[in-house]
């Protein structure tokens, strides 16, 4: 197993145990296969206490699970316009990305 296997693993611990502190209703709009495929790849060994004196932003998380987290409010969460807003930001920083290499 390689690195990234893990830290998507251990960030898939950490998104879910997020997800517990959330409204349920927003919980609810993310598709019920995403979070079956995350029970499956998450680590059992490996434990995340979410500090409820926090904010989700201000939580000891990976980078990949601020990865998680902001594709979820990106694709379920955002409405319309802040979706398309962030969508052309994406596509203009991989456009960016892609001249600079």
């Amino acid at each position: 197993m390689n690195n990234y296997d893990l830290d998507y693993r251990m960030a898939c611990t950490e998104v879910l145990e997020i997800l517990k502190h959330m409204p349920k209703k927003q919980v609810e709009k993310i598709p019920r296969n995403v979070i079956i495929s995350m029970e499956r790849s998450k680590r059992y060994d490996y434990r995340f206490k979410f500090d409820t004196s926090k904010t989700v932003n201000e939580q000891n998380t990976s980078k990949t699970a601020k990865n998680i987290l902001s594709g979820f409010y990106r694709d379920y969460w955002a409405n319309d316009t802040i979706r398309k807003m962030i969508l052309a930001k994406e596509k203009f920083d991989k456009k960016n990305n892609q001249t600079v290499a």
